[in-house]
């Protein structure tokens, strides 16, 4: 590096061209990136016709360095031509092309030339990161296989094709006569103008080397050329050079590379560029169909099925146009034949004159009464216990088709082994991919006169089918339900309450019976065949979910349906992430999810059913959506390329636009803010409200509180419901304030004046407020004062806003409890009513019951009589007291002592006692006295068992020996201290 006033007339080691264009905020921290690199270098400042001040700031440095020329264009030529002149002016023995917005990592340069002495070969990588957004730094997208991190010296492009992955210019440092010798220019006039050049780099260098460190800083931002990618104009430009790429790669012999650029096109790129396809003119649609056309000639069917299956099928509808006729399975004709895999492969065992389809089925006199469409996949541990439950049922008359999904394990061999013992099993190869495709295989082949479908690795209860196929033949139902339970290896679930599945139903409809739409999977129903047929029902392909459309649609057009309470599968909870619900967080199937619930949320909204969609809004948002989601922000965003996080978004976007407001409301405040971030494309901020949620990021911390502010101050920018506003201010931003008062964070309170002015405009807080209350002092304090007055509003009087709601038992009458509030209730806070949230296992407040009785309110405190023969046996009921303030409505956790204050419960569990009317309580209270004393209260009864009492009794013996001997060693150790 040459110091400030000096001049160093040897040839430079390596040039550095840096075009510039519109950087004048980011250029200085470029350049002194690169001027502080270590090495006897160049640096050609290429000015294109730049409008702002980069050319002045150029000239500082060139003034400064004696390594930086400073070369301006009259007028602007684009990033392409600019590194051409660039390289025209360069005289090192090395050359490299960093963009003026980024900052090259310290000693990168020094390191890839360091290794090109040694090796000699043509040119050096290695991984950038990029940065600039909400997630924080991150690796590139394009700089992800895994030699980026175990480095290579002397590869070629047969030693490592993943490498065509990686695009990008500024990631290599080139040997200057290798790119004059191969001719490896810049295309000009382009957006897209690293595509061709890599590829051309990789296909004709005899080596390369891999640098195993971080060469190199992305800055993601707005106004840059990887911006605004969408227009006719760059998709045209994209299609051309990714074509002209291709091209390139194929007059190689290398076909892994190809495979692996045609993946990566297809994965990342041709998703985002196929939608504004519709606005484009016809001169870039017809080049981007060619373009299509010529990925999927030039991929194998491995390639294809490792593409997310929507963007596959929108290419393939684009290649395919809006003529042409659509299979069972939604995809266009041309998608099959692309594939090679239509439905006359010889992969399918059974002759094709033997097949039977849905509509040439023979009648049921002459087949089985029920078909049982089995997908396999990877499933060689379960596979003989799943066919073996099928194969012994109570009843014979069926027919078990196995569709495998081109499994790599040994579950075929194993399905041709039955199918080899019992005449009743018909195995089939997948004839495309996934397993929806495998599902509308078999029903193709089905005979039965219902069909009910079972995956590979799960089991069905012996007398399962009988006991569907009665109820059927009884009822005349379109569709027959069943009960289910989930099985771990030491523990099962169940809760047919939630799903409306805990009575015997034989002719029902959704309006009778609207809690069944909570259930959309296909496994536990059986399914008369015509109807099948005749509402054209079939499994969408998509990597998660495929049977929620079509059982949903089921349930809908069906003209009777059948419930049973009776179990009649058993969905096998599979170790590790093979499973399909195990891989809920990965994006394929987290977009493929939201995709198809957003199609059943339309199909429910035709249905103009008030109180179905009431139901069905919980199930999805509630619980299904809520759960996927949650998966994701689990798992962490960091690993999320820009695209995908986008798709993201617009998937979530999809749903959450079709939910009527009382449907986000029910399911909370918080999160309904969740789904309102994500779907806005805050997935960052979302993920913070979601921790706060499911209690993994404490309330009280300060980032805490900023965090829940700038999310809720973002969230009214992209148009939320205002009347989410109050409750989650008061909730998450200001009630824990108040409550970190005493810790003073002046930062904090400096925030939250910005965002409490933001709130206001929208939800004005004064307004909602009652006066003379500390929380109205402290919000007029945000709005209009300063951090002093703040200060001073916080600090007086300091205590914790949510008060400890204590009840103590003042008597009973039979199962009505007295209870009695210990305590006067604070100024501004009304006591509305008592409720309890029933929990059973795993499954939390899944049930919400009111204990009726009148609440009256004096100078002393409060009291209500609890009707306890309102909670039913069998639930796990957290006892909550509903109260009023300034801000709304909120619950707060109530414990009830007894007497004498010995023992206290706020989670109960009631039993049936016999011989008499009360209605007795087992507590978890985990000392004897409090079980004692309990036991001992006249009128509740506490279930204990005598095994229990003498645990508890050892754990206080325990105790009291441990305390004892804390005692005398203390004693002892003041002994001989005292002694020396």
């Amino acid at each position: 590096m040459g110091a400030p006033g000096t001049r160093d007339e040897q040839t430079p080691l390596l040039s550095v061209v840096v075009p510039v264009y519109g950087v004048e905020r980011y250029l200085d921290d470029c350049l002194n990136s690169i001027v502080g690199q270590g090495i006897a270098q160049e640096i050609i400042v290429v000015i294109d016709a730049s409008p702002d001040r980069s050319a002045a700031i150029a000239r500082e440095f060139e003034a400064a360095y004696d390594e930086v020329r400073v070369v301006e264009n009259p007028v602007n030529v684009g990033l392409g031509a600019a590194r051409n002149v660039g390289l025209g002016h360069a005289r090192g023995e090395y050359v490299t092309f960093p963009d003026s917005d980024d900052i090259v990592a310290p000693g990168a340069y020094a390191a890839l030339v360091a290794s090109l002495e040694r090796s000699g070969s043509d040119f050096a990588t290695a991984y950038a990161d990029e940065f600039g957004t909400a997630s924080g730094r991150q690796r590139y997208w394009t700089t992800r296989p895994a030699v980026y991190d175990t480095g290579a010296e002397g590869a070629t492009l047969a030693d490592l094709p993943e490498l065509v992955y990686d695009h990008t210019a500024w990631t290599k440092v080139f040997r200057r006569e290798f790119l004059v010798r191969e001719d490896i220019r810049w295309p000009e006039a382009t957006k897209c103008e690293d595509v061709v050049p890599s590829m051309r780099a990789y296909a004709r260098a005899a080596a390369f080397d891999v640098v195993p460190r971080c060469m190199y800083l992305y800055r993601r931002r707005p106004g840059s050329i990887t911006t605004g990618l969408a227009s006719s104009r760059t998709i045209l430009d994209w299609a051309v050079q990714v074509r002209a790429a291709l091209r390139e790669l194929n007059s190689v012999d290398v076909s892994e590379a190809v495979q692996f650029f045609v993946e990566k096109v297809m994965r990342y790129e041709v998703a985002s560029r196929i939608k504004p396809l519709g606005e484009a003119d016809s001169e870039t649609r017809t080049v981007a169909t060619e373009f299509v056309a010529e990925l999927l000639e030039a991929s194998d069917a491995a390639t294809l099925r490792r593409v997310p299956s929507a963007t596959l099928t929108a290419a393939l509808e684009l290649l395919a146009g809006p003529e042409q006729e659509a299979r069972h399975d939604g995809l266009p004709v041309a998608l099959l034949e692309a594939l090679r895999l239509t439905a006359t492969d010889a992969a399918v065992v059974r002759p094709a004159a033997e097949r039977v389809t849905a509509s040439s089925a023979p009648a049921a006199e002459n087949g089985p009464m029920v078909s049982v469409v089995m997908p396999t996949f990877d499933v060689d541990p379960w596979v003989d216990a799943c066919i073996r439950s099928v194969l012994e049922q109570t009843m014979d008359d069926l027919e078990l088709i196995v569709v495998d999904d081109h499994s790599t394990d040994g579950t075929w061999d194993k399905v041709l082994a039955w199918a080899r013992r019992d005449t009743r099993v018909v195995p089939v190869r997948n004839p495309g991919s996934g397993g929806a495709q495998a599902r509308n295989a078999g029903l193709e082949l089905a005979a039965g006169r219902y069909v009910i479908f079972c995956d590979g690795d799960d089991l069905v209860p012996r007398h399962a089918y009988r006991s569907l196929l009665d109820l059927a033949e009884r009822s005349g139902a379109d569709v027959t339900v069943g009960g289910f339970q989930r099985v771990w290896t030491s523990s099962t679930w169940s809760d047919p309450r939630m799903y409306g599945l805990d009575r015997r139903l034989e002719r029902t409809t959704l309006d009778l019976s609207p809690r069944l739409i909570r259930n959309r999977t296909c496994w536990n129903r059986l399914i008369r065949r015509e109807f099948w047929a005749e509402h054209r029902l079939h499994f969408p392909t998509t990597p998660r979910g495929n049977d929620m459309l079509p059982m949903t649609a089921a349930m809908l057009f069906a003209r009777s349906i059948a419930v049973t309470p009776e179990v009649v599968y058993h969905y096998r909870a599979r170790p590790g992430g093979s499973s399909m619900t195990a891989r809920l967080g990965d994006v394929r199937s987290l977009i493929g999810y939201f995709v198809q619930e957003r199609l059943c949320a339309v199909l429910v909204a035709d249905d103009d059913r008030s109180v179905l969609a009431r139901e069905y809004w919980h199930a999805a948002l509630g619980s299904d959506a809520w759960a996927t989601l949650g998966k994701l922000m689990q798992d962490g965003l960091d690993h999320l390329a820009k695209d995908d996080r986008a798709a993201v978004s617009d998937a979530v976007a999809g749903l959450v636009s079709l939910a009527p407001f009382e449907a986000l409301e029910r399911i909370g405040a918080r999160r309904a803010l969740v789904f309102h971030l994500a779907a806005h494309g805050h997935l960052d901020l979302a993920r913070i409200v979601w921790e706060r949620e499911v209690g993994k990021r404490p309330a009280g911390a300060s980032a805490s509180i900023s965090a829940s502010a700038e999310a809720i101050s973002t969230a009214m920018v992209d148009g939320i419901d205002r009347r989410l506003v109050g409750k989650l201010w008061r909730d998450d931003v200001m009630r824990p304030f108040i409550d970190v008062s005493h810790a003073w964070d002046g930062e904090l309170a400096e925030r939250l004046m910005v965002f409490a002015s933001r709130v206001d405009q929208e939800v004005p807080l004064q307004s909602t407020a009652a006066p003379a209350t500390r929380e109205v002092r402290v919000a007029e304090a945000l709005l209009h004062g300063e951090s002093n007055d703040v200060w001073r509003e916080a600090h007086r009087n300091p205590y914790r806003y949510r008060p400890k709601f204590v009840a103590t038992v003042a008597g009973s009458r039979g199962r009505v409890l007295h209870l009695r509030g210990k305590g006067p209730v604070r100024p501004g806070v009304r006591v509305l009513r008592l409720e309890a949230l029933g929990s059973e296992g795993k499954q939390r407040d899944v049930h919400r019951q009111r204990l009726f009785g009148r609440v009256s309110v004096n100078e002393t405190g409060w009291s209500v009589d609890a009707d306890l023969a309102a909670l039913e046996p069998g639930y796990d009921w957290r006892l909550r007291v509903v109260v009023e303030d300034a801000f709304g409505e909120l619950e707060l956790p109530v414990r009830i002592e007894w007497p004498g204050g010995t023992s206290s419960l706020s989670v109960v569990r009631p039993m049936r006692v016999a011989g008499g009317p009360e209605l007795g309580l087992r507590t978890f209270a985990s000392g004897a006295a409090r079980v004692a004393a309990a036991a001992r209260w006249r009128s509740v009864r506490v279930g204990r068992r005598a095994k229990k009492l003498r645990v508890y009794r050892a754990v206080e013996w325990r105790i009291l020996r441990a305390r004892k001997n804390r005692r005398k060693a203390a004693l002892l150790n003041a002994s001989r201290k005292a002694g020396a």
